[in-house]
């Protein structure tokens, strides 16, 4: 009788918390947003940059963190980077204290303090 070659054999068929035994989709959270692509990331940056044009540096600085494509495709995520950090350097330095006391409060600002902090 021929000796197996251990060195081939897949161990994580045989472990039950392998994701090899069960969807990995099942781990995601039912709150993700829907997936976003490039252009629609393109069209949400249009829009925070008209609210940066308009003064609303809170607004856009609060409508960028809430529209973060956390189940988007790459160009979505390197899009929406780019209008971040666009609205990050627009934000004067002086402001900035009042603007994340004011990003912080209401619903979901913790979720916002978060998400800017991993952009950041």
């Amino acid at each position: 009788m021929s000796q197996p070659n251990y060195r081939t054999l897949n161990i994580d068929a045989y472990d039950v918390d392998s994701p090899l035994n069960f969807p990995l989709a099942t781990l995601l959270p039912s709150s993700l947003p829907r997936p976003t692509s490039g252009p629609e990331a393109a069209s949400t940056g249009q829009q925070i940059r008209q609210l940066l044009r308009a003064g609303d540096a809170e607004g856009a600085l609060q409508g960028a963190l809430d529209t973060a494509p956390l189940g988007g495709d790459e160009a979505a995520k390197h899009v929406h980077l780019a209008t971040v950090v666009e609205v990050l350097q627009a934000i004067r330095q002086s402001d900035v204290p009042r603007l994340l006391a004011g990003l912080v409060k209401g619903d979901g600002g913790m979720a916002r303090a978060d998400c800017l902090m991993k952009y950041l």
